[in-house]
């Protein structure tokens, strides 16, 4: 029909915008109307600027295209995830509408050429001349084009466009950040959330952009004073110096918006004179704030409270003091930033209930996957080596293996195409550990730049370095391990004992996501140790679960649960020099997680459990579970024992439905004797429905068939 017939449109920005770094690219919106007459029409006032969009139809000016509008939706998830994959960036306005792309240099013809080809669109209409040649413009036309120009040049931008304008400029928000604006602005508008201290965290992937989530969160709580009349007052907590070395420049720039910055971070918090009538936001570490002369208490009354890098959300002295802080200065909100905010350790658990609830309140929460495909961060990887047992007397070889690690993983890297930049940062436990695994490496690896991050050395060399894809490997035990954006970083590495808390896995995986080029694939290589009686697959199970609890919820994980979390950790894992298939690791992460969920059950919610996977495998008798011990995840080999306080029958526990069988022997006698059967020959080939065809696999007190049928016969039983 006529009226499903859409054409599609190009908005295409002639000229290149700067959007930083001396980086330039072109703006592309790209759409279907069922008025191209009118589209061409607005486009010549349409646009930032100056307007300086040109207007195409279909692949070229001379070529256009009629399809129906059902095969080509931009709420469709297809088309934006095809232009993700040639590494554009995508923006949906609100509602769902508009979509944007920006790309230097972008071939937009052959993309939309490719798109139509590879999803088999048919081509309803394709014309090769323009069916609305463009009317001549009258005088009057003209002066509205120019009345519509100087209204969009000296328009008001509002606070939003204004914000994103001075942190990204030449950029468009993502997503992420866009959605975090509108749900926070509409926090502070609501006064019904805000009768008490309102607590809650962001929680994003390392690289996708929590710096600018702090920023807006801290200017969108100066708004909220602002508009109640009072002087807001922020406290920004980082537990690292190095993090607010790296941020403070872009804090700065809240003076356009009327807050000062008071930078306290390396001692400095004792020496500022903080003023009482103005819109301020100090930095400080924790320790720094312990102080009672000159730390929290020296502090005017704090409006708004942020912690950064929250999984480390104070030691015990600070927090209790920040606790009783919070209530002298009626602080109205409490906000923190982290990719992992949930740790394993119980004190973390502690605080965050005391200050976040429990379960803790997440005002925005993006997942890696997410991250991955919308293409703000690379394709994180782990990598698991194994090594014999540390001991006094191997600690030589043991380094070697450490760097023999570190090497064998860099050249796998390397002749997958996946080693541009260069760097490396390898962690290891302890400042001793480092200065062995660091002389090693200089002697076995030659043509790597070495460098080393202990003590007082933070090695800004290695930093600054250029990452033109040789080897240059850091060592250290802590340093740069949160908070850090470093170019060029193609993985990084830690030296585990036999456990590890899976948060500092996450924080230091994503120190190498920095998307520095296309198809970046950020590893992370784990050297772990294997306890008396393990293998590389035991490691893996252990290393795998830690991460699963890290990240998944309250709620037990199922088998898709786990395919998400491989496809996003892990992809093809290599083991012992072999290669290790997605489907392989799934099957043996989810054995693992269910065995160790199982021990966790009471005895009747294990019986059920083991009952349901009884039937799933399709195990139907008592000498088929015995023979799938080696392959079945839960096998007891005494059930009957094990679950003897709900134990009912065998057919019971491998899940077969008994409700049609009668409930005792002397029952199950009377009716194969109301059916006139006579013997067990008979018995099986009536093969009633209505009777169990194994009956010692129902009644505990059924003897064999001479017994109970009073007919010896040559039949096996």
């Amino acid at each position: 029909m006529e009226s499903e017939l859409w054409w599609l449109y190009v908005l295409f920005c002639s000229t290149a915008i700067d959007i930083g770094g001396g980086v330039f690219a072109y703006v592309v919106k790209i759409g279907t109307t069922r008025h191209p007459d009118c589209r061409k029409w607005a486009s010549l006032t349409y646009g930032p600027n100056p307007p300086t969009y040109l207007h195409l139809f279909g692949f070229s000016p001379d070529s256009f295209l009629r399809i129906p509008q059902r095969l080509y939706d931009l709420d469709n998830k297809k088309f934006p995830a095809f232009l993700r994959r040639h590494g554009l960036e995508v923006h949906i306005q609100n509602g769902g509408g508009t979509e944007w792309y920006l790309k230097n240099g972008w071939d937009y013809a052959k993309v939309l050429e490719d798109f139509f080809n590879s999803e088999n669109l048919p081509v309803v209409q394709r014309l090769d001349t323009d069916p609305y040649p463009m009317r001549p413009l009258s005088e009057t036309d003209k002066q509205l084009i120019e009345s519509e120009n100087v209204a969009r040049n000296t328009r008001t931008i509002s606070l939003k466009e204004k914000f994103f304008a001075t942190f990204l400029p030449g950029k468009l928000p993502r997503r992420i950040q866009d959605e975090l604006w509108d749900k926070f602005e509409a926090i502070c508008h609501d006064d019904t959330l805000l009768q008490t201290t309102y607590a809650a965290i962001v929680q994003w992937p390392t690289g996708t952009g929590k710096t600018i989530a702090m920023l807006l969160l801290v200017l969108l709580a100066k708004e909220h004073s602002k508009r109640k009349g009072t002087i807001y007052r922020g406290l920004l907590i980082s537990p690292r110096n190095d993090i607010f070395n790296t941020i403070s420049g872009d804090f700065m720039k809240l003076s356009e918006f009327g807050i000062t910055l008071y930078d306290g971070s390396n001692g400095k918090l004792s020496s500022l004179t903080l003023p009482r009538d103005k819109h301020i936001l100090v930095m400080a570490c924790p320790q720094s704030l312990l102080s009672e002369e000159t730390g929290m208490r020296r502090l005017p009354p704090i409006s708004h409270v942020h912690s950064d890098e929250v999984h480390r959300i104070t030691g015990e002295k600070c927090f209790q003091l920040l606790k009783i802080m919070m209530v002298e200065w009626n602080t109205q909100f409490l906000t923190g930033t982290s990719a992992t905010p949930k740790t394993s350790c119980p004190e973390q658990h502690r605080k965050f209930a005391e200050l976040f609830g429990e379960p803790y309140t997440i005002l925005h929460k993006c997942d890696v996957d997410e991250a991955v495909s919308e293409g703000w961060i690379a394709v994180p990887r782990f990598k698991i080596v194994t090594t014999p047992k540390q001991t006094k007397e191997n600690e030589g070889a043991y380094a070697k293996a450490v760097v023999s690690a570190i090497v064998s993983t860099a050249n796998e890297k390397k002749n997958m195409g996946l080693w541009k930049g260069g760097k490396m940062i390898m962690y290891l436990p302890n400042i001793a550990m480092t200065l062995r695994v660091e002389e090693e490496a200089k002697a076995a690896i030659p043509e790597a730049s070495i460098y080393l991050a202990v003590g007082e050395r933070t090695d800004k060399e290695f930093v600054s370095a250029p990452a033109d894809g040789s080897l240059r490997i850091l060592f250290a035990c802590d340093r740069y391990r949160e908070g850090s954006d470093i170019k060029g970083l193609e993985m990084t590495g830690i030296l585990t004992g036999d456990t590890i808390s899976a948060y500092i896995l996450i924080q230091i995986q994503g120190r190498s996501l920095r998307t520095d080029y296309v198809g970046k694939e950020g590893w992370c290589l784990i050297v772990s140790p294997c306890e008396e009686g393990e293998d590389e697959h035991d490691v893996m199970d252990r290393i795998s679960l830690n991460i699963l609890g890290l990240l998944g919820d309250s709620r037990p994980l199922v088998k898709k649960d786990i395919e998400r979390y491989v496809e996003a950790y892990f992809g093809n894992v290599v083991l012992g020099g072999a290669v290790i298939s997605k489907e392989e690791t799934v099957k043996r992460i989810q054995t693992a997680y269910e065995r160790r969920e199982f021990v966790k059950r009471t005895p009747k919610e294990k019986y059920e459990s083991i009952r349901r996977l009884n039937k799933e495998l399709g195990i139907v008798s008592k000498d088929a579970y015995h023979n799938s011990a080696t392959e079945h995840p839960k096998y007891i080999p005494d059930p009957k024992a094990y679950f003897e306080g709900c134990w009912n029958c065998w057919y019971d526990f491998l899940g077969v439905d008994t409700s049609a069988f009668p409930e005792t022997k002397s029952e199950w006698t009377r009716a194969w004797k109301d059916m006139g059967i006579t013997s067990w020959s008979q018995y099986k080939e009536k093969n009633s429905p209505n009777l169990p065809a194994d009956p010692g696999q129902m009644y505990e007190d059924y003897t064999n068939p001479v017994k109970e049928f009073g007919v010896e016969e040559e039949h096996e039983w």
